[in-house]
């Protein structure tokens, strides 16, 4: 299911057990979210940065970057679903070559690893391997983008064609790993 049908399901849900109306059971749901997203957003960051951040200095970072970063953020953690989403599906012919690394992938994995994504719980290298999924399958899916769009590119469309999805990869690499990108940084240049 997802994450709009789960909260649209919630709202009703609520409405109906408290008896308030499906807009009211929304807002309160939103009000909420949105607190307790932004908490764990912060946290997850700080988990991710790898002791590169404590939470004061990433809460600074994100006040510095204001908007601008704040969206990079989101459209970074919104490339990893897109990318768990697709799954493997989407980087099949690298899956043999990580199964005989050693590194096999699950379905198991693969929902852990999405269900971690959107809670902002994930931490890459945390041993697991629902973590190397994560960043393996969502790193070659937007590597793949990359290169497909690289391929079918015009004169002139890199801009449209290809920078989308360059820039999904390096939000995606930034919501991993908070300050250790080696590019420059939206809201922080």
């Amino acid at each position: 299911m997802t994450t709009d049908k789960q909260f649209k399901k919630d709202a009703r849900e609520l409405a109906n057990a408290e008896g308030i109306s499906y807009t009211a059971a929304r807002r309160r749901l939103t009000t909420k979210t949105a607190a307790q997203d932004h908490a764990a957003m912060l946290a997850g960051l700080v988990a991710r940065s790898r002791g590169k951040f404590t939470a004061e200095e990433v809460a600074d970072r994100l006040e510095r970057g204001g908007q601008e970063y704040a969206e990079y953020l989101r459209d970074g953690r919104e490339a990893a679903i897109e990318a768990l989403e697709h799954g493997v599906d989407a980087v099949d012919d690298e899956l043999a070559a990580a199964v005989s690394k050693g590194m096999p992938i699950t379905t198991g994995d693969l929902t852990e690893a999405l269900h971690r994504v959107r809670d902002h719980s994930l931490v890459i290298d945390d041993g697991s391997s629902v973590a190397e999924t994560a960043y393996w399958v969502a790193d070659r899916y937007w590597m793949h983008r990359w290169n497909n769009a690289l391929d079918r590119a015009g004169i002139g469309e890199y801009d449209t064609v290809v920078g989308p999805n360059v820039y999904r990869r390096f939000a995606l690499h930034e919501w991993m790993a908070p300050g250790h990108s080696s590019g420059s940084v939206p809201g922080l240049h």
